[in-house]
């Protein structure tokens, strides 16, 4: 099977931050040996950018068929509406978008197993254990956005008797106010980012501002995770149907892109 019978698989995010590293990027490099085409990435607010790679893949011939995989943790208007009119605008309205990495299939297991496995490392209670979940925010939020409540309640249920709290880095409820926020003798923090840029690095450790005596753990962020990759190429794998030695990529609705296409054209 060649690598042009399969659709193109492209990582989408918010931006990287200069020497912060590069989340898409990283992504795309990690999926890229299990799936059998084209692998690309972009960012909507930095470089290289989601329009830019669009058409380098219109130019090489790679857009045809397309499967984004937005790497973000909430369900903001870059996801659901500027991602797609940037499609549109590039003739690629045909796409199909996976779920953002929050309502991915499979994603709050993931977290989950990852909380437990902490536990038992640690050996903590449950019980005794504070857990947040650390997502970006907006400067303009007065309480954590919907679905960050309720991705921290589907948590909850698989973390049973762990205490589930919500820090963002920007707006309310903070993460500078975790210790009025928890209750728990013992801390445990889930950043909900891309990768390791500014917010990781300078911003969550400044906030948090450890002190001695203070039992407390600090996560990865969850775009770096190892086990991220393999859900993200479960939920591509499921736009992707083949017969025989063919390839043939499913779009929204279950159909054959192409085939969409052509009855909408004709």
């Amino acid at each position: 099977m060649s690598d042009f019978e399969m659709p193109t698989l492209m990582m989408v995010s918010h931006g990287n931050s200069g020497n912060g590293g590069d989340p898409a990027g990283d992504l795309a490099r990690s999926v890229a040996p299990d799936w059998n085409g084209p692998v690309a990435h972009g960012y909507m607010r930095s470089q290289p950018s989601f329009p830019d790679q669009l058409e380098a893949l219109k130019r090489k011939g790679y857009a045809n068929r397309l499967i984004i995989f937005p790497l973000f943790f909430s369900e903001g208007y870059l996801v659901f509406e500027e991602l797609p009119r940037a499609l549109d605008h590039a003739g690629l309205g045909d796409a199909v978008i996976l779920p953002p990495a929050l309502n991915l299939p499979g994603f709050d297991d993931l977290v989950a197993q990852r909380v437990r496995s902490v536990l038992a490392r640690r050996e903590w209670g449950a019980d005794e254990t504070s857990v947040f979940l650390v997502p970006h925010g907006l400067k303009t939020l007065t309480e954590p956005l919907p679905e960050t409540i309720r991705f921290g309640q589907q948590v909850g249920r698989l973390c049973r008797g762990a205490e589930i709290c919500i820090g963002n880095i920007e707006g309310q409820f903070s993460l500078a106010d975790w210790r009025d926020l928890g209750s728990r003798n013992k801390t445990l923090f889930v950043p909900m980012l891309a990768g390791g840029g500014t917010h990781a690095r300078e911003d969550l450790p400044e906030l948090i501002n450890p002190r001695d005596g203070e039992d407390i753990e600090i996560l990865p962020p969850i775009g770096q995770w190892a086990e991220l990759p393999e859900l993200v190429l479960a939920e591509a794998g499921r736009h992707v149907a083949r017969f025989g030695g063919l390839v043939v990529p499913l779009g929204p609705t279950g159909n054959d892109i192409r085939a969409d296409h052509m009855a909408r054209t004709a």
